[in-house]
């Protein structure tokens, strides 16, 4: 049988902020953290010769198969969300009050989940994180980043459980990793997630933009597809991009793929003439560099006809 556990999380003030949001704990009592489905113990501050009985929200608890009194402890098995609140210990004979405590139940933060990219090569690395299960406590985002021997940088956030950072002054084709660590801690724990890079290997731009695709005129089997370099890539004529096409006729499951270098423009032949066709476009480094973007929105035109 499992061991009733003590909580031994933090333990705060009431006029702290320990409370979630919409809480109202009462100024005098002392906020418990504890895991839900776990087994909890609430000790009551009195001597072991007095006799007490166990309030929560000012209600008298009675000996259930989730609440079990032991002396003047209080035990609650699997505890659920249902036994948040405020316990109070008062004695049998005066009514006087012993302890109060007030309970606030959640889980330990997971793994928080870390992605690092170059969107805008050369300029910077862009970290984002998350935790993808709520704690139902207050939970606090710790991110660093560190380059070889110089010292641990504190990253910038956006939120507690959702946020990124921005690593400026790059260094280019070093050998060197980046080290980042984001930690999520809260009352009952902490875990971390750590990731080396080197930027080279993480570049990613964004999708190539303002992608449209239309009939030649006169050509009853070719399409015009253009667009534009992705509008974060800081400057295309020096740090060029390739570009991946991938294009499939309406009512087919196998698109055909074809990769160009450092044009805005290609013309698809050798269609079926009056069929439509649908296009997307990736970008990724000229030098085969990182990980190619996320595809464009899909475009489609008809082939021309006289009709």
């Amino acid at each position: 049988m499992e061991l009733p556990i003590i909580l031994c999380a933090v333990m705060v003030l009431l006029n702290t902020s320990g409370a979630k949001e919409g809480q109202h704990i009462m100024a005098g009592a002392v906020t418990y953290y504890g895991e839900i489905g776990r087994n909890i113990t609430l000790s009551c501050n009195v001597s072991a010769s007095e006799a007490a009985e166990w309030r929560l929200n000012n209600s008298q608890i009675t000996e259930t198969t989730e609440v079990h009194l032991t002396g003047n402890d209080l035990a609650i098995f699997s505890a659920h969300p249902s036994k948040e609140g405020e316990y109070s210990c008062h004695s049998l004979e005066t009514g006087n009050t012993y302890s109060r405590i007030y309970l606030l139940l959640g889980y330990v933060p997971t793994k928080p989940q870390l992605s690092c990219w170059s969107v805008r090569y050369p300029l910077n690395v862009v970290c984002t994180w998350n935790l993808e299960k709520p704690t139902n406590l207050p939970t606090e985002m710790n991110t660093t980043y560190s380059y070889g021997r110089e010292g641990v940088k504190t990253c910038s956030s956006a939120g507690p459980l959702r946020g990124s950072c921005t690593i400026k002054d790059i260094k280019l084709f070093s050998k060197i990793p980046y080290k980042v660590i984001v930690t999520a801690t809260n009352p009952l724990g902490s875990r971390s997630t750590i990731k080396e890079f080197i930027v080279e290997k993480i570049i990613k731009p964004d999708p190539p933009a303002d992608v449209s695709l239309s009939p030649v005129p006169n050509q009853r089997k070719k399409l015009l597809l253009q667009w534009k370099p992705p509008a974060t890539w800081p400057n295309p004529q020096l740090f060029m991009l390739k570009y991946i096409i991938r294009y499939w006729q309406a009512g087919s499951n196998r698109p055909r793929m074809i990769e160009i270098h450092n044009l805005t423009n290609y013309t698809l032949s050798g269609l079926r003439s009056r069929a439509v066709y649908f296009v997307q476009v990736a970008a990724k480094d000229f030098v085969d560099n990182g990980q190619p973007s996320e595809w464009s929105p899909t475009v489609s035109a008809r082939l021309w006809s006289k009709e």
